[in-house]
């Protein structure tokens, strides 16, 4: 669920009518496609097999992300127009808004900046990250990047994809990507599909179901719901 939520803050013809290219600047995306998998290891010995994510740009800069896990899967879609659709797969739900003032540029990182950059010329988290070199990594050049607990491998010659990464927590506990395959180029566009059938709910929806059971949420989670539904009410792509 935690997942689910953290992504969320990062149909149909309507949908895809409203679907324009923006021009991305100062730098051009370049298409590719990843796919990763996750490997936890608790401080006991433990190993748990995580979700498989696929990350994918196009070159008008729009951006898709799958996750699939055991008890299901969901799609974020950015497209280049400011539109943002998330889709719970295996309801069949989605959430869509439209952002105005937007460009897909802060969402890539730039490879003439050591993948440190954004698209956009600015840093791409908050957190600030360190180049620690170039490795290679199955085969490709990467930049090799540190935040905190937290290190990265960034493809230098396929638009710093992440081919890697490697989270490390208080408890002992470790979270590792590795890489599953890499493709240069138009990813597959059934990956920006936004199915016609799908039914338009609210983010609290579309995470917890109809009835919104959000009774094993914490204090934090439903203030995050709380936030998301009223970001959706706000935004959300009106029919016409």
């Amino acid at each position: 669920m935690l997942v689910v939520i953290s992504l969320a803050a990062l149909g149909g013809r309507l949908i895809q009518s409203r679907i324009k290219a923006r021009e991305v600047r100062p730098g051009a995306p370049i298409p590719y496609a990843v796919t990763l998998r996750e490997t936890i290891r608790s401080s006991d010995g433990r190993v748990t097999v995580g979700p498989e994510s696929t990350w994918a740009i196009r070159t008008d800069g729009s951006r898709a992300i799958r996750i699939v896990e055991k008890k299901g899967s969901q799609r974020i879609l950015n497209f280049a127009s400011g539109l943002e659709v998330n889709i719970n797969e295996l309801t069949n739900t989605k959430t869509s808004i439209m952002k105005g003032d937007w460009s897909p540029a802060v969402l890539q990182r730039d490879p003439t900046s050591k993948c440190l950059h954004s698209l956009a010329g600015r840093p791409m988290t908050s957190m600030p990250e360190i180049f620690d070199g170039e490795e290679t990594v199955n085969g490709y050049r990467t930049a090799k990047i540190l935040r905190g607990g937290v290190t990265e491998w960034f493809a230098l010659d396929y638009g710093c994809a992440l081919v890697k990464d490697r989270w490390g927590f208080e408890t002992g506990d470790t979270s590792e990507k590795e890489l599953v395959a890499l493709t240069g180029g138009e990813p597959n566009p059934s990956l920006f599909e936004v199915p016609s059938s799908a039914r338009e709910v609210p983010p609290s929806e579309r995470v917890l179901g109809p009835a919104k059971d959000c009774r094993g949420c914490d204090a934090h989670v439903k203030e995050r719901f709380q936030k998301l539904d009223k970001e959706y009410e706000r935004l959300a792509v009106k029919p016409q």
